[in-house]
């Protein structure tokens, strides 16, 4: 079988060489095809420059945040240029932080082997085919993990791509938009420690807001506008975030995951949060203190920008 993993990226600091090495062992070098949204992080245009060199396939010229919210169309498009000119026989389309893998009887296995066997069954499908689980990892407890089927996301069989939506979740097939569930599993690597993880929230609203204020969170939050679960996580302090991890209940523990990182060298203690000098009984209530405090300060610093924005429109004479 032949396997395409299709991503868009930018400045994935901490999960862009995983994401790499594990897909490329999976699947092979030359059938990755990364997206580039204007990364500027030289450690990430590193990466992409020797994944280049090493047969990965590299789009730099879409990096506006335009491309981001049109980035469905863009991957439909290259999905029915491949089966055209050299097709594969299922397409996946993930984040930087999904890591392909399948469901078998014995478990979540990570290997090519059990991949190839839970897709038989579809090759050649004119269907959607859907992903109905996710295992979404946990930073603050290693190999454990929180299932999830609320969040289903969809791939495609040879010829079958017709449509697919900004965040993979819905897809329409050439013939239709009939859905065929399937035995493919991602693991997620969303929650990143707390203060890394806030620079990607921020990062992935830099375009729409243009201040990172509570008031103007609270209000993009209400909206429900494009990706306002980031202002959900940016609204969370450190102790309400590693707090939430730690007392989160009906986790699954797999070591599949981090036993194939091991395997490929692949280092991944930027991806848990690290442990405190003290005894967590002692730490978290401080972080609940310092957390109390910076909520407040947070009202302060909103208060003076208003009162100084409206002495600006009064010099204005507005």
């Amino acid at each position: 079988m032949r396997f395409a993993c299709v991503m868009m990226q930018k400045n994935e600091t901490i999960l862009l060489d995983p994401w790499i090495r594990y897909h490329a062992d999976l699947v092979g070098h030359e059938n990755l095809f990364i997206f580039d949204n204007g990364s500027t992080s030289r450690s990430v245009v590193r990466t992409l420059k020797q994944a280049q060199r090493s047969g990965v396939h590299v789009f730099w010229e879409y990096g506006s945040p335009r491309h981001h919210r049109e980035r469905g169309p863009l991957i439909v498009d290259l999905i029915q240029r491949l089966d055209r000119e050299d097709s594969f026989d299922f397409y996946f389309l993930l984040d930087c932080d999904e890591f392909l893998a399948c469901q078998t009887d014995a478990g979540s296995s990570c290997r090519r082997q059990d991949l190839e066997g839970a897709l038989q069954p579809f090759l050649g499908s004119d269907d959607v085919l859907t992903i109905q689980h996710k295992y979404w990892h946990n930073p603050c407890r290693k190999d454990f993990y929180a299932l999830t089927t609320s969040s289903p996301k969809c791939f495609f069989a040879y010829a079958a791509c017709g449509y697919l939506d900004h965040g993979y979740h819905q897809g329409r097939s050439r013939l239709g938009d009939r859905k065929t569930s399937t035995a493919i599993v991602y693991f997620e690597f969303h929650y990143k420690p707390y203060r890394p993880h806030r620079i990607s929230s921020k990062q992935h609203l830099s375009g729409i807001l243009q201040d990172f204020s509570r008031r103007s969170l609270l209000a993009y939050r209400e909206k429900q506008g494009f990706c306002f679960h980031c202002a959900v996580d940016l609204l969370m302090g450190k102790y309400d975030y590693v707090h939430s991890f730690l007392t989160l209940e009906g986790l699954v523990e797999i070591p599949a995951m981090l036993l194939m990182f091991d395997r490929l060298g692949i280092s991944y203690g930027a991806l848990f949060e690290p442990m405190p000098p003290i005894p967590m009984a002692l730490y978290l209530p401080l972080l609940r203190i310092r957390q109390g405090f910076m909520h407040r300060w947070d009202v302060v610093i909103d208060v003076l920008r208003r009162g100084l924005w409206s002495l600006r429109r009064l010099a204005r004479g507005d």
